[in-house]
């Protein structure tokens, strides 16, 4: 209720942005900057931020007059940008996150004269729109953390929970809204939407409880841990439930020894195969075939088919891609729909490492990688956190295609966690953090 009353004309301003771009239409767009500049004027970037977190979660929701939210969140980052470029009287100590990414970018760029026509409006945009959020987010959250300290880390979970609860509320409200063929979805656009926002929002709770172990009671720390697992058994998304079991086992084994976690990664990769190849007994020994849908599972959901696709359309342009959108441009082409219709695919490519590679070509997956490791890399030096989150974060990436969309409510998610983990002025270089035990 403190928190409530605190950020009530937040709450107010939030509740005005859907309303308005429910019932207004494109006045959203006119009513969104003005709030944004308000906001910018009272020194509330903490507040934008989050705002802009939400209008992600909201702009991936199925329900048809919440659409406005996928244009207006563009507007959304290109103000932030803006003012993180004009506000330097504020943004005094700059975030060096973006640098290791630059060479990434370079490529990225590169790419987009590589992109079809029918693409390259949407090349340019996304490509500009990933830059973005490489140097808006990582900015923000450290000038939150300036201003705000640890009510930051609190108000940000507090947001994750509640987006997680009141999709609960509506599963007794209105089940149709937030169900799709018997498997619930929460305020998401999809089941394994709801499951990576839920493995990645857990990730993010596990950091801040272990920089600030007191910071939430206990009757808090079960609501918000209760909160994540019923989504994900709910939604039934087996990579984000995979995902929590690998951070849980090389996070204990980092906890005793960074060398024995290593070892143990090491062990994982080199016995993938075997498990890989006997998993389906073990879940069927224990009678959980039916919810993590065995069937589908050995014909991989229909991903080794768009996987085969990918990669048949990756030599055409094996170095560098064709630019950011191309595999959704691609797998959105009617003969290609058809094809793969016909195969029992639906979808896009369902892996970011082969997105990124249809994208940006495998010069780009290099650099991004090297970029994205090297980040957990630094932050491993502050905590035996970062390789245990990393490793989740790239085996649910594996799977679907979140981590090559920047406007997403995922994404953003794992950046939060990256740009606190990094921070010299959030965490100290010589900072020790105990890992918790969850």
């Amino acid at each position: 209720m403190k928190i409530l009353s605190q950020y009530r004309n937040l709450i107010l301003i939030i509740l005005s942005w859907v309303v308005v771009g429910m019932y207004m239409g494109p006045v959203i767009y006119i009513y969104l900057p003005i709030t944004l500049f308000v906001m910018r004027s009272r020194g509330q970037y903490m507040e934008m931020l989050l705002g802009f977190l939400l209008m992600l979660i909201l702009s991936d929701s199925r329900v048809e007059r919440l659409h406005f939210a996928a244009n207006a969140k563009e507007i959304y980052i290109i103000l932030l940008g803006i003012f993180l470029f004009t506000d330097r009287k504020i943004f005094t100590v700059l975030s060096r996150f973006y640098l290791s990414f630059i060479p990434f970018f370079i490529v990225a760029i590169l790419c987009v004269f590589n992109s079809p026509s029918e693409n390259s409006f949407n090349a340019i945009e996304k490509t500009v729109s990933y830059i973005l959020l490489l140097f808006v987010v990582p900015n923000y959250v450290q000038q939150a953390y300036i201003t705000k300290g640890r009510e930051f880390y609190k108000i940000l979970i507090y947001l994750g929970a509640t987006i997680l609860l009141i999709g609960f509320v509506f599963k007794f409200l209105n089940p149709a809204m937030v169900t799709r063929e018997a498997r619930y979805e929460g305020l998401f656009g999809n089941p394994n939407g709801l499951g990576i926002f839920s493995l990645l929002f857990f990730l993010l709770v596990a950091v801040v409880n272990d920089l600030n172990p007191n910071l939430f009671d206990r009757r808090e720390k079960t609501v918000i841990y209760a909160a994540i697992i019923i989504s994900i058994v709910l939604s039934g998304s087996r990579g984000s439930l995979f995902g929590i079991l690998i951070y849980f086992l090389f996070s204990s084994f980092y906890k005793i020894s960074p060398f024995l976690g290593s070892f143990v990664v090491i062990l994982f990769i080199a016995g993938y195969s075997y498990i890989s190849s006997n998993l389906v007994g073990v879940i069927s020994s224990v009678g959980l075939q039916d919810y993590l849908r065995v069937s589908t599972l050995e014909a991989g959901s229909g991903r080794f088919i768009a996987w085969q696709f990918s990669w048949k359309h990756i030599q055409e342009s094996f170095w560098l891609g064709r630019g950011f959108e191309f595999t959704n441009y691609l797998f959105d082409i009617k003969e290609n729909v058809i094809y793969l219709q016909a195969l029992g695919h639906q979808g896009n490519a369902h892996n970011s490492y082969i997105t990124l590679w249809l994208d940006t070509g495998l010069i780009g997956v290099l650099a991004y990688i090297f970029a994205f490791a090297g980040s957990f890399i630094k932050a491993a030096r502050k905590t035996r956190l970062a390789l245990p989150i990393m490793y989740a974060s790239l085996f649910s990436s594996f799977f679907e295609s979140w981590l090559t969309a920047s406007l997403n409510p995922f994404t953003i998610v794992l950046f939060i966690v990256l740009s606190i983990l990094t921070s010299d002025v959030i965490i100290p270089a010589k900072a020790k953090i105990a890992v918790p035990v969850q």
